[in-house]
């Protein structure tokens, strides 16, 4: 299943799962969504969240690689679950 999602249009023929060997594209993801993190979320966007907050997740692997990102354990390091669908 070749990957063309991001603007990068790696074309690379995912892994079943992040742990098998084989290519990764610019994301470093294989086939499956990796969570870092689902919880609720407050303080940002008030006119969205509202007094009781929002939902919030944050999905790992990252094809923007930002040299200054306050998320790269998440985007670059690929921390969190593999989910199974």
């Amino acid at each position: 299943m070749e990957c063309y999602v991001c603007p990068h249009r790696c074309g690379v023929d995912r892994p079943a799962d992040m742990h098998a060997e084989g290519i990764f594209g610019s994301c470093h993801c294989g086939l499956k969504p990796i969570v870092a993190r689902a919880a609720l979320h407050f303080w940002e966007e008030p006119c969205i969240s509202g007094e009781k907050g929002s939902g919030t997740v944050f999905f790992s692997g990252c094809n923007l690689h930002c040299v200054f990102c306050q998320n790269y354990e998440i985007s670059s390091l690929n921390k969190g679950k593999e989910i199974l669908f």
